[in-house]
């Protein structure tokens, strides 16, 4: 459950601090953009407010009731384009192999991976950072990269926060593993791999003549 609170409540969360930070220094010069950054905060709140009683129901993440993977993840990066510097990351999305539905545990993986990735892009790469997420299917395995073009960190570094070993206990819960590759002033690369349970063989459609 803690894990479930740090990847959904508090990101969102702390998307709100740094708008309210925002709309702080736009008071007074920029009435329209304050406005829309408050847009955000609502919008924001209500996804917040989601994810909890997606939690208390113990029903799927918010983004992926009702939507696939990739949707999932559409979404996600179209919300972190929109908003002031600080917080704004223009995000691409690429799927290749055939898209399908998997287990809902390797999904929620696969989306929390995102989540906290872009959310780390947002607050630490710096402005004008922009990032790309891949999603790679094939029999075997599901694939999910996130690399950013931000600031870039020292891996070897105790951070002392809670994401990225988070991510890894995920992936490894799921039989699959997380890599992340990063130097200073050369940007971040989150992969994570998931196998996949071999594809059901087809059912028989009637006995041979």
């Amino acid at each position: 459950m803690s894990r479930e609170i740090h990847d959904t409540l508090a990101q969102g969360f702390t998307s709100l601090l740094m708008l309210v930070q925002a709309v702080d220094s736009e008071l007074e010069r920029d009435l329209p953009g304050a406005r829309r950054h408050l847009d955000l905060m609502a919008d924001t709140a209500r996804r917040n407010l989601a994810e909890a009683r997606a939690l208390v129901a113990g029903g799927a993440p918010a983004d992926l009731n009702g939507n696939s993977l990739p949707d999932a993840l559409r979404r996600l990066a179209a919300r972190h384009g929109p908003g002031p510097a600080e917080v704004s990351v223009e995000v691409s999305v690429e799927v290749t192999g055939q898209a399908r539905a998997l287990a809902p545990a390797l999904e929620v993986v696969a989306l929390r991976t995102c989540q906290e990735a872009l959310s780390n892009t947002a607050r630490h790469a710096g402005a004008g950072a922009r990032a790309a997420i891949s999603l790679a299917y094939s029999d075997a395995a599901l694939c999910v990269r996130i690399r950013d073009t931000g600031c870039g960190f020292d891996v070897s570094a105790p951070s002392g926060g809670y994401g990225l070993s988070g991510l890894r206990a995920r992936a490894a819960e799921v039989g699959g593993s997380a890599e992340v590759r990063s130097a200073p002033g050369d940007g971040t690369l989150v992969a994570v791999h998931l196998p996949l349970p071999p594809p059901s063989p087809p059912s028989p459609t009637g006995s041979p003549a």
